[in-house]
């Protein structure tokens, strides 16, 4: 359909889809599996699952290893619905050129500009609800609630409190950190290393640490572990690693409409994440009469021409919720100075 149709709405989402996805620290980290749902609403069950080693029996005998059928709640959490909409009339077009360009930018280059900015403002969100929720497993919206994975799960946060008086003090601190990681944990403990979230004092903190600063001394750590595997995106973070932990300074700040700022970690906290699939993210169906039915995606559009030719109307939408589920495998840091 051309987009000159002056008469209908035209779909959009295959050209926003088009559009590289730019995920940001959270995820690219791919602690998060992604989910596509067809209601505007999520139904997940909570079972308590317990994972064991297994006893040796004698071959083709009745002896067997069991598992017990365990229990299990029903949550129920509407997904939040972000749109964002853009008119472009005669007036915003005339006389402004193209980027790159001698000539005017055309109605169908506009849409196609202004689907990639709109593209773009979806990924910082997302990238904001993946942070807040990582963070402090709570998603704040304006007409849910907070969605707060405490509430949902039943669960309270391991805390860990870092100190330095003698040599190994921090050490011995990470590792009970690492230990209530992994008790948190409903897949039977099974990581791939650890990553620790630090706001500026904390990174700066241990940095000037002994344990650290002998670690490096005795070639024990390394620097910028994340950067084969993220590429770009680990540019942007000053890191380090101490035995199998990665210690990430995240001080990102997202802006808000109304002109202020939230950063979700604040300067002297942590989190401390084992390296596994920590959850999932939800993507909701389209909020219209045909996105009845139909599954869900990361992101949709439509454009709408007046028929009296005076405007284009763009708008996007995404319908996404991150979910912790293993909130109580997060470990909150602090330290003493």
């Amino acid at each position: 359909m051309a987009i000159l149709d002056n008469t209908k709405v035209i779909d959009q989402t295959s050209a926003i889809s088009k559009v590289p996805f730019k995920p940001g620290l959270m995820g690219a980290l791919g602690m998060y599996r992604a989910e596509t749902v067809g209601s505007d609403a999520i139904s997940f069950d909570v079972r308590d699952n317990s994972f064991h080693v297994l006893d040796d029996h004698l071959r083709n005998v009745a002896q067997k290893n069991t598992t017990p059928e365990n229990g299990f709640d029903i949550h129920t959490i509407a997904i939040p619905h972000y749109p964002v909409e853009r008119t472009i009339g005669r007036e915003k077009l005339a006389g402004v050129r193209g980027f790159n360009s001698q000539q005017e930018e055309t109605v169908s280059a506009a849409v196609a500009n202004e689907l990639e900015t709109q593209a773009e403002m979806h990924d910082l969100h997302e990238e904001f609800m993946l942070s807040q929720m990582t963070i402090s497993g709570v998603v704040p919206t304006d007409h849910f609630g907070s969605i707060d994975m405490a509430a949902e799960f039943g669960v309270t946060r391991p805390t860990e409190s870092f100190t330095y008086t003698n040599p190994g003090d921090t050490l011995a601190s990470l590792r009970s950190a690492q230990k209530k990681a992994k008790a948190g944990l409903n897949n039977g403990g099974r990581v791939q290393g650890y990553i620790m979230l630090a706001g500026e004092d904390l990174f700066e903190w241990m940095i000037r640490n002994g344990d650290v600063v002998r670690a490096y001394e005795l070639n024990l750590a390394s620097p910028n572990p994340l950067l084969g595997e993220l590429g770009e995106i680990a540019n942007g973070y000053s890191t380090f690693k101490i035995g199998n932990t990665t210690v990430v300074l995240y001080d990102d700040s997202f802006g808000l409409k109304d002109g202020t700022s939230v950063q979700p970690l604040a300067a002297d906290s942590g989190v401390l994440l084992p390296r596994t699939t920590l959850g999932r993210v939800f993507y909701g169906p389209e909020s219209t009469l045909s996105g009845l039915g139909r599954g869900g995606a990361k992101r949709f559009a439509r454009s709408y021409r007046d028929p009296k030719d005076r405007y284009i109307e763009v708008s996007s939408e995404q319908n996404t919720l991150p979910v912790l589920e293993q909130f109580g495998a997060t470990v909150e840091i602090s330290f003493t100075p």
